[in-house]
């Protein structure tokens, strides 16, 4: 039995649409122009702050008002209404069904644990997980394994396989030492071939074969 780690956005949902929304909603009260989801993609993945970070560099810098302000008019926007557009990826439901008969499951990711949990719950995954790790849970962000062995540790024994999307869980996963299993249709921002993961999807009815394929190394 292993122990499976997953990111969330991009990875398990795409939420993508949430986000954008709210820093659109910051960027009016700014007085400027909106982004669209192709460029806000770009500043996901390195944790909440790091995203309004980049968005306000993008559109003009950081205001004389102050990061802070921006972060909380962002955080509010947010957190106001966090899964519209939002829909879990093609064939998560039923692969996590499968893989849960198996397995221990949990989530790490850079988004907060309130909103991480809201999220689940609303998209009907929540259930699977027996540990979630957020971006507030501990003093530390993604890569930092810290996060990664957070949700191992609370589920148990077994080896650790992280599943991800991106750039930062690839790091995540090296930096833990335990394989890493890529979502292609996430939010990376280079190739499969630079990400270079142990394995890689593009559709969740081919994890429960994968993981299982995998498992089999360790046998």
């Amino acid at each position: 039995m292993a122990r499976l780690i997953f990111d969330l956005d991009g990875t398990l949902v795409h939420s993508l649409p949430a986000l954008c929304r709210a820093g659109n909603v910051l960027l009016a009260e700014l007085g400027r122009a909106p982004v669209d989801e192709a460029t806000y993609m770009g500043f996901v993945g390195r944790g909440m702050e790091a995203q309004v970070r980049d968005l306000l560099i993008h559109s003009g810098g950081i205001p004389e008002a102050g990061f802070a302000r921006c972060l909380q008019a962002f955080l509010t926007a947010y957190e106001r209404d966090p899964i519209s557009g939002c829909t879990p990826y093609p064939g998560v439901v039923d692969a996590l069904a499968v893989l849960e008969t198996s397995h221990k499951l949990g989530v790490s990711t850079q988004k907060h644990e309130t909103a991480a949990r809201y999220l689940l719950e609303e998209m009907g995954l929540l259930r699977f997980f027996g540990a979630i790790t957020g971006g507030d849970t501990l003093n530390v962000l993604k890569p930092d394994p810290a996060m990664l062995f957070h949700s191992a540790e609370a589920l148990g024994q077994g080896q650790i396989l992280f599943i991800g999307d991106s750039e930062v869980d690839r790091a995540t996963a090296s930096n833990a030492e335990v394989p890493f299993l890529l979502h292609e249709n996430g939010y990376r921002k280079t190739s499969i071939e630079a990400i270079a993961p142990d394995a890689h999807f593009n559709h969740y009815d081919h994890l429960p074969g994968l993981v299982s394929s995998f498992m089999k190394t360790f046998a």
